[in-house]
């Protein structure tokens, strides 16, 4: 099973992020890419909350597959290399970005809106999982080597600027610092530090690019802020800082999404009173 070199967090340590990572197999990685896009077919038929809620934040208490990826012993030894051994999952969300060059993702910091509180350097990431081949061609994720040193940056909202998905925009000069775009094959994977800047481009080729993104947090990390809620996947929570969340019994079931339903109103009221306190401190700023 795949467990991080010391080289590896030696690296997500100095630059921020580390990649490429093997974690499952193309084999498996091909079937995962069918169940996603089934999933999204099938949420986007049922309409309502299912519709809404079918990219994320929190696809693994939707449902069974994505609450078994999470608890894959691949992805645990790998969460376990960066935490320790008690481990949570915040958020998960699918990544669909459609051929044809129609949407791009602004340089920003998942910290600015996330606002989790860490201890330690290595308290709180991002699994970024490919389930098809990533490139500059298709709109891969791109780095911004060691800008999480720095701490989280003013953004500016530019809502429909070049097509962005997401207008914060983190105010840095690219230029200053190398940039790193993430080439994967399908089952590898990119971890990042939810400060560094990160980004990504147009997809002009003429196939879907999908990927699945995991947070893996330590019990130790806070929401600030207001409640919130994860699911413990290993080890046990000391701190009680999350409401633990129940898995899914089924996929899309009514009792399934009711627990998804709350869990994500929780999850928003706290980050949408965070983003009202940004714009007072002027961290956010609308262009």
């Amino acid at each position: 099973m795949p467990k991080l070199t010391q080289s590896q967090v030696k690296g997500f340590e100095e630059d921020g992020f580390v990649f490429p990572v093997d974690a499952l197999t193309q084999d498996r990685a091909a079937e995962l890419r069918d169940t996603v896009l089934t999933h999204l077919a099938d949420c986007h038929r049922q309409g309502g909350a299912r519709a809404a809620l079918a990219f994320g934040p929190k696809v693994h208490l939707m449902a069974e597959w994505a609450h078994r990826l999470v608890r894959r012993p691949e992805l645990l030894e790998i969460a376990e290399s960066m935490l320790g051994p008690d481990i949570l999952v915040w958020g998960t969300q699918i990544f669909v970005k459609e051929p044809g060059g129609k949407t791009d993702l602004a340089w920003h910091q998942d910290a600015l809106t996330y606002d989790l509180d860490s201890e330690g350097r290595l308290a709180a990431f991002r699994v970024w999982l490919a389930l098809t081949p990533t490139s500059v061609e298709n709109g891969t994720l791109r780095f911004a080597a060691a800008t999480h040193r720095d701490g989280i940056r003013t953004h500016r909202r530019t809502p429909g600027l070049r097509g962005m998905m997401r207008g914060d925009e983190a105010a840095f000069d690219e230029h200053d610092f190398v940039r790193h775009d993430v080439v994967l094959r399908p089952g590898q994977c990119s971890l990042h530090n939810m400060l560094v800047v990160h980004g990504s481009g147009l997809n002009r080729t003429k196939d879907t690019r999908v990927a699945f993104a995991i947070d893996y947090l330590a019990p130790s990390v806070r929401p600030s802020g207001g409640e919130d809620s994860a699911l413990l996947v290993q080890g046990r929570d000391a701190y009680g800082h999350f409401v633990l969340e129940q898995p899914p019994s089924d996929d899309l079931g009514d009792e399934a999404m009711a627990r998804c339903g709350d869990a994500v109103g929780m999850r928003m009221a706290r980050l949408q009173a965070a983003e009202a306190e940004r714009k007072k401190s002027g961290a956010l700023v609308h262009g």
